[in-house]
């Protein structure tokens, strides 16, 4: 079986504790991110799914809501955007 890495050509890099947790932190914030964007999503169905139901009843009420939601489905994606170019949370805030 061939071997895909030489490890007698250099000595790998030192890894500490300090950069292991910033790996970590990184994987948590991006689980994190995953989630919350999840989250919004089905909070944005469910606005959608209630004015729906609403229309019939009360048809102001029905496009509130249908209208909120893509509203918020709008400020979601021109956030994303943003910090997709931006390059998300880590450029935004070093610590």
């Amino acid at each position: 079986m061939r071997q895909t890495c030489d490890f007698e050509r250099f000595t790998p890099p030192a890894l500490t504790e300090r950069d292991l947790r910033r790996e970590l932190e990184k994987r948590q914030r991006r689980r994190r991110t995953v989630l919350l964007a999840a989250a919004g999503a089905l909070l944005e169905l469910a606005l959608v799914l209630l004015g729906l139901l609403y229309l019939n009843i009360s048809p102001a009420l029905g496009a509130g809501c249908i209208c909120f939601a893509l509203v918020s489905i709008g400020g979601s994606g021109a956030i994303t955007i943003v910090f997709t170019q931006k390059g998300g949370a880590s450029r935004v805030c070093r610590s």
